[in-house]
């Protein structure tokens, strides 16, 4: 994942209650291809770079996310 699409992704999820400079600043620093997005969502708001989101809408968007793709991918293979 890079900073475009997590930048994205936060902005999908949260508007624009960050700054995105100093997010985009502080991801520049960090190994991103082994991090899922609530890993580093996390870390941005251990930062304080995220205060003012909610982590518990996160967590549920990314749940059913999941929980989506999964029933799209097992639907084309039972044929719905």
């Amino acid at each position: 994942m890079d900073i475009q699409q997590i930048i994205s992704h936060l902005k999908e999820n949260f508007g624009d209650n960050f700054d995105i400079a100093k997010v985009t600043s502080a991801l520049k620093g960090i190994d991103l291809k082994n991090l899922n997005i609530s890993e580093i969502v996390s870390k941005l708001h251990a930062d304080g770079l995220l205060d003012n989101v909610n982590l518990d809408s996160l967590k549920g968007n990314v749940i059913d996310n999941l929980k989506e793709k999964a029933g799209g991918m097992l639907g084309g293979l039972f044929g719905k």
